[in-house]
Formats: C-alpha cells, structure tokens, sequence
C-alpha cells in the first residue's frame, strides 16, 4: 500500500471539502491573522499544535501559552473566509505541560477551550483498542485549511483534505534523524504519514489540524494532529503528527 500512486488535485495534492463535512475541524486564527487548524474533541475543547498556542512558537517550544484573548476559533465552515462558521472566543490555552526545548519538537499540542459549547458533533480520539486501525500501511485521512504548495502566496477558498498512508516508526525516524528537517522522530510522541514520492501532505497553516483513520463502523477517529515536515510534499520527507491516541500526549488530553 506503502507503494501505491499519490492522489491528484491541488493540503498539498487534496481536493476541496465539500460543504457540510468535516464540521468539527477548526479554523484557527491568532491576533487576528490566519494561524492554524485545530479538531474539536468535546463540546467545548479544541486540540491543536504546541506550536500554535505556545507563546514562543516552535522556535523555543515552552508550555507557556499565547493569552487566550488573541485566539479565535471558527467550526463547521469549510470556507477560509469563515463564511457561514460557528465562531468562538477561547478562555483557556493549555500547552502541552511536555512541550519544552528539551524534548525538541515532541509534546507538540495545546488544547483551547471555547467560550460555549459548540453546537458541532466532536470527533472522538481513536480508542486504545482501535489502535489497528492505524498501523502503518492503513490510509489516513489529512484536512486543513493551509497553503497547497510550499511557496504559494495564500491559502485556497475552502479546506483541502487528502489520504496519505500511515508510515512505519523505522521509516519516520530514517527520514528525521537527529533534527534534519524539522525535528528528530519521537515514537513516543509522533507519528508519519505519506508516500514515498511524496506529493500529498499538510503545510503551513495545516499545523494542529486531524489526522483521521476509519474506524470499523466506518466513521473517523483522530489518531494525530499536524506538527511539522521538511517542506511541502517533498519526497522521502512524510508529515509528521502529534501521536494523540496513545502514550504521553493521550495521557495529557485526559487529564
């Protein structure tokens, strides 16, 4: 599976999403600038990247968070414009209390409470014992509302979304050794996923946003939220997601 062909279309190498689907992915925007994407897990919880409600961004990744004041959030709108979206205010940020230089680019997710419950039906995090449903080989589903090419001057109208196939650890960690590209491979606290020859991936401004695998009855699960990748796209360099259904960062949303 790891083999086969990527998808065509203009995320990098996605398709529009049609209206009415994928409520529950957020548009984030930070100091009144487009910012990030973000999955609403409950009622009233949005998770996204460390390194979009960390003061300090991703250059000194510290658990210390952007005043919730900066920081909107919009569901249920595939437009980028925000047309037709349930908008929010957030009261809380709370990074990743694991998100620090020390663990370079691991622990890589906030989550932001809304000022009231939305109205959108959540996606829920993969079950512990769903955990098979994204072993590597298994097709993922990518969505966000960032650039659909490395060097493109603005986002598209409408969220992207695409497949990409879920990477082996080994595979993850050959193509991030020691910080090149982005940050070092943490099994613990991420995940891949792409094809070899690239082409399809999340980019900037895709940060945070879901990482779905189908469940058995068909509906998707979040199994990962976008944390960083070297480029766009580009071959042997797989994005990299936040690993939220199991270990550390499971532990973290629970609590």
């Amino acid at each position: 599976m790891l083999g086969a062909a990527a998808p065509a279309g203009a995320v990098v190498g996605g398709t529009p999403v049609p209206d009415g689907q994928l409520r529950y992915v957020a548009n984030i925007s930070i100091a009144g600038a487009f910012g990030c994407t973000g999955t609403l897990i409950a009622p009233d919880w949005v998770v996204t990247a460390g390194h979009c409600g960390s003061l300090t961004g991703s250059i000194v990744p510290t658990p210390i968070g952007m005043p919730a004041s900066t920081i909107d959030v919009k569901l249920a709108s595939v437009h980028t414009d925000g047309s037709g979206a349930e908008d929010h205010k957030v009261t809380q940020v709370i990074v990743d209390s694991d998100y620090l230089v020390t663990n370079g680019s691991g622990n890589d997710v906030t989550l932001l409470q809304l000022d009231h419950a939305s109205a959108v039906r959540p996606v829920l995090i993969a079950a512990v014992g769903e955990r098979a449903i994204w072993n590597a080989g298994r097709l993922a589903t990518i969505a966000g509302f960032g650039l659909a090419s490395e060097n493109a001057p603005q986002p598209p109208d409408t969220m992207q979304k695409a497949r990409v196939p879920i990477r082996s650890d080994a595979d993850c960690a050959a193509a991030y050794p020691d910080g090149l590209g982005g940050g070092s491979f943490d099994a613990k606290t991420m995940l891949c996923a792409g094809y070899p020859q690239g082409g399809t991936d999340t980019c900037q401004g895709d940060s945070g946003g879901p990482l779905l695998a189908k469940a058995l009855d068909g509906s998707l699960r979040l199994v990962g939220a976008t944390s960083f990748g070297d480029g766009c796209g580009r071959p042997g360099k797989p994005g990299v997601y936040a690993r939220v259904a199991e270990g550390p960062i499971r532990s973290f949303i629970a609590r």
